[in-house]
């Protein structure tokens, strides 16, 4: 029964994943680019907070935000006093664009997860919530990596 929910949760990401993937691509942006600009639209960030925030390696956050420099969506700037910290801000753009693109991502993704009642999206909510902080609070401890049988 576990691993029949795990593979149902990765199907149901993955569902979600490439809808979203599909829905950005028509305004030219990858999913890492949609919510970099989402992360800075809260203020400017350094590479490695954005890169904290997001989750992902920082080498991904700087080829992330070349692109988004290059499409004049954010600006990069060396901290003056530690020439290693980029700091990143949205621009006038890059915010228009976000503000827009959010609003039309929400009505994409209510209409996506319509196919539930309130009630089963209040559950699955509950639940989910659930799975989540369980996961957060094992990665938090350490542990040792599992071993495997040798032959």
């Amino acid at each position: 029964m576990l691993l029949e929910n795990y593979e149902l949760i990765k199907t149901v990401y993955l569902l979600i994943d490439d809808g979203d993937q599909q829905f950005l691509s028509h305004h030219n942006l990858t999913q890492a680019q949609f919510y970099a600009l989402l992360w800075l639209a809260d203020g400017p960030k350094t590479m490695s907070e954005l890169s904290q925030d997001m989750l992902c390696d920082p080498s991904n956050i700087t080829r992330v935000a070349g692109i988004l420099e290059r499409k004049g969506f954010i600006t990069r700037q060396q901290d003056e006093n530690d020439r290693r910290v980029n700091r990143l801000e949205i621009t006038a753009v890059g915010q228009s664009l976000i503000t827009q693109l959010h609003q039309a991502h929400e009505t994409y993704t209510r209409d996506r997860l319509a196919l539930l009642t309130e009630q089963e999206q209040t559950n699955l909510r509950a639940l989910l919530q659930k799975l989540g902080d369980g996961l957060r609070q094992q990665l938090l401890q350490p542990t040792l990596p599992p071993t495997f049988p040798t032959s």
